[in-house]
């Protein structure tokens, strides 16, 4: 049996290369742990689209860049290190509720 729980990671910075700084071999996502890390949202989040989102909320999250050189990848929006949305080029945010204000979604 697999272990499908999602952790917290220790640093702030999950992924030191986004930030332009020397990344350990620890604080860097290799591209199957961030499929994985977007299947999850993709499973526990909604669809929002591209006004569903403040770009108030997005600007409190750190964010990790899909590890490709696809010029518009995906990327995942953290909230002290837990993900909270992924944004998908030409399509838009998928968020997971609760997590990051949804201006769809009422309380």
């Amino acid at each position: 049996m697999s272990d499908t729980r999602i952790l917290a990671h220790a640093n702030l910075a999950v992924n030191l290369s986004t930030l332009a700084t020397p990344a350990l071999e620890h604080d860097t996502l290799t591209a199957a742990q961030f499929i994985d890390l977007y299947a999850y949202i993709c499973d526990a989040g909604t669809f929002a689209g591209f006004s569903a989102v403040p770009w108030e909320e997005l600007g409190m999250c750190d964010a990790i860049h899909e590890p490709t050189d696809e010029p518009e990848g995906l990327r995942i929006y953290l909230r002290e290190s837990w993900p909270v949305a992924v944004l998908e080029f030409d399509v838009g945010y998928r968020v997971i509720p609760g997590l990051i204000a949804n201006r769809w979604v009422r309380s």
